[in-house]
């Protein structure tokens, strides 16, 4: 029995489907199982419950051999901190893990992940990361770039904006590079790290073929919906003067200083976006997008 956590989310939908065509035995954690990203996800099971909450996991890891950690959460909130998310409830979770026998653990992380990163996301992610490396599991480690596909909050976001709004905001001069990886390929990858003994012990960077400046992006969008807008360069001075109102009186502010952090990176693989021992031929962006996005 594999146990993903956060299998409602849009990657936790995608990946329900290959491990089931792959004859998987499937259990899906989740604060709210019946809000599903996709309502027919094949999971055998369902268990509700918080990875901040050991009691919850140690009765969803019952007979279970496999974890795969999903949950993950981009932006802090008054009630939940990165620490709080994907330091402690991954440690959590590992050790529920440990208590019920698991051996094979899969660690859904970021790219940007590294010692010392500029965001508190990363630093939070980093921490995560080195509790499994500590572990004593049989671990893989992922850090896939910007993730897209049907269900996503990112190219969504955006085309939902440009179908209401006569304007895109860039960050800065929106040249910073992403390397977004469709979600069915990340979907291949993780069944792939669980038939190959070689991954283990390993920390992969997964992206996309292409490596694309934040603008071209956008421009893909466009094309796809067959819309022209402007795009509107935001200065990074004022853009952390918004993000700071939007944190002091909104409770799910709709940006962060903490992101705008990260939005000033380059997020792209170092080496090869699907490196070795994986098999998969990455989607480029625009046929990606043109597969769910319409006019």
């Amino acid at each position: 029995m594999i146990l993903v956590t956060g299998a409602n989310g849009f990657v936790g939908g995608a990946l329900g489907r290959h491990l089931h065509a792959s004859g998987h035995a499937l259990r899906g954690f989740a604060r709210h199982p019946e809000q599903r990203k996709e309502p027919d996800a094949p999971y055998t099971e369902w268990s509700a419950g918080s990875i901040l909450d050991p009691h919850t996991l140690d009765a969803a890891m019952a007979g279970v051999d496999t974890v795969i950690h999903l949950v993950g959460i981009l932006a802090e909130t008054r009630t939940l901190s990165f620490e709080q998310v994907h330091h402690q409830g991954t440690r959590n979770v590992l050790e529920a893990a440990k208590r019920a026998g698991v051996t094979r653990y899969i660690q859904m992380s970021s790219l940007g992940t590294r010692r010392n990163a500029a965001s508190r996301y990363h630093q939070s992610k980093w921490l995560a990361e080195e509790a499994v490396r500590a572990s004593g599991l049989d671990y893989t480690i992922l850090r896939p770039s910007v993730i897209f596909g049907p269900h996503d909050s990112f190219i969504n976001l955006f085309a939902k904006m440009a179908r209401y709004s006569p304007a895109l905001p860039l960050i800065g001069d929106g040249k910073s590079l992403m390397q977004p990886i469709w979600v069915e390929d990340l979907a291949r990858i993780v069944v792939q790290c669980l038939e190959k003994p070689e991954t283990i012990a390993q920390t992969y960077e997964l992206g996309g073929p292409e490596q694309i400046p934040f603008r071209e992006i956008l421009d893909a969008i466009l094309q796809t919906l067959k819309l022209r807008r402007f795009k509107l360069p935001g200065p990074v001075s004022l853009l952390k003067l918004e993000a700071a109102l939007f944190e002091a009186v909104l409770p799910t502010p709709p940006l962060t200083r903490d992101q705008l952090i990260m939005a000033q990176e380059d997020n792209i693989c170092s080496g090869a976006p699907i490196p070795a021992p994986f098999a998969c031929e990455p989607m480029p962006l625009r046929e990606g997008i043109s597969a769910f996005l319409k006019p």
